[in-house]
């Protein structure tokens, strides 16, 4: 997991690093400095479609983590309380290390 984060990490920076020499086409380059308003709004209609995907997700992220949540307590609610309490969790929640659990665990058998 550390190895993942960390090659995240570095394939960021090396992008920044690079973000000059790929910020944009020539054409786009060269229409942007000019006076004409039709460029920038190219720009716009673009980082709009980009809002609206990022605001699609999110939406829906946010209605399954709503739903998941109410779903929860609908089973809570009829007494199904046992089926999120497994022995996991409770070592979790007891501030006992998975590595104790299973010792315990095992001696007890």
């Amino acid at each position: 997991m550390r190895g993942l984060v960390r090659g995240f990490v570095v394939a960021s920076l090396v992008l920044l690093a690079c973000a000059s020499d790929a910020a944009a086409c020539p054409m786009c380059k060269m229409a942007l400095e000019t006076d004409d308003p039709q460029p920038k709004a190219y720009m716009f209609s673009i980082l709009f479609m980009l809002g609206m995907i990022g605001s699609m997700f999110g939406g829906v992220a946010t209605l399954l983590v709503w739903l998941t949540r109410q779903e929860r307590l609908a089973l809570e609610a009829a007494g199904y309380q046992h089926i999120f309490e497994n022995g996991a969790t409770e070592a979790a929640r007891d501030g006992v290390g998975l590595a104790k659990s299973v010792a315990t665990h095992s001696a007890i058998q």
